[in-house]
């Protein structure tokens, strides 16, 4: 009998292991983070669910998330969110959401500001779904979601790369930065996927070509990025960048969520603001 309960006990473990390990599981830790945001505070909610080597931004810079919402005042404002868009990588423990926030004073207030917030989460080593990054844009529309659209894009693992034939991702981040200086339509004609998002402030996420070429062309050439940090996932099929974005002087703040494809690194997601 003790045998039996043992069996069944890890046949429900490995279940729920596995249904973590999945864009559902991925999904669902985006959704418990709003749903403690909303019930809990957003400073709680981010302390729960960031990872220690987590990253935010303030006034610019990407700062230690942990450290940073440590030392915040609890607010009793209602910051909320849900997905909209996910991708996973091949082994299912690396991916992200990106999709409309809201904030007001409190649940009977009318809501204030609304926006697109990009999230990336790994799985840490006890299995459970953290978030790496996040960084949002605003003065946004109203953007309704009925349900979470699921990236499918093809992604080259670690076992389909021949040591020295694609670059790093340090190394392609580098040079869409150094060809952004010289010609931005060219940066982004070489380094866009064609299945990518294009977050901006007063923009809905630009997910059709036209869309995109439109954001492009409304993005200042004048723009100065810094790299800050880039994090692979296990799988090395997908990969973070980001950094400092300056114009005129303003100094604001950038993330990009890449994808490796057949023809290399290729940006899947872009936040920018400034």
């Amino acid at each position: 009998m003790k045998k039996i309960i043992s069996i069944l006990l890890l046949f429900v473990t490995c279940s729920i292991a596995y249904a973590q390990r999945s864009i559902e599981g991925l999904i669902q830790a985006e959704k418990s983070f709003a749903a403690y945001s909303v019930g809990h505070g957003t400073k709680d909610a981010f302390l729960k669910f960031l990872d220690s080597a987590g990253i935010v931004f303030e006034k610019g810079n990407p700062v230690n998330g942990i450290e940073t919402w440590s030392k915040r005042e609890k607010s009793s404002g209602i910051l909320n969110w849900w997905p909209e868009f996910a991708e996973i990588s091949n082994s299912n423990d690396f991916g992200y959401t990106t999709g409309p926030w809201t904030f007001q004073q409190s649940m009977n207030d009318s809501i204030v500001a609304r926006g697109q917030y990009t999230t990336v989460w790994h799985i840490d080593r006890n299995g459970e779904w953290k978030f790496m990054i996040d960084l949002g844009v605003g003065r946004l529309p109203q953007s309704p979601v009925d349900e979470v659209k699921k990236i499918n894009a093809a992604k080259l693992g670690a076992k389909a790369i021949f040591p020295g034939r694609l670059l790093s991702l340090e190394t392609a981040e580098r040079d869409f930065i150094k060809l952004f200086s010289k010609n931005k339509k060219a940066a982004y004609r070489k380094y866009l996927s064609k299945e990518c998002i294009l977050n901006r402030n007063g923009h809905i996420p630009a997910i059709m070509a036209v869309e995109q070429q439109v954001i492009i062309d409304s993005t200042s050439s004048s723009i100065l990025f810094t790299l800050a940090g880039w994090l692979v996932s296990p799988d090395q099929d997908m990969g973070f960048t980001y950094g400092i974005a300056v114009l005129n002087d303003k100094k604001d703040s950038y993330q990009r969520i890449w994808r490796r494809e057949k023809d290399g690194w290729k940006i899947a997601l872009e936040v920018l603001r400034y």
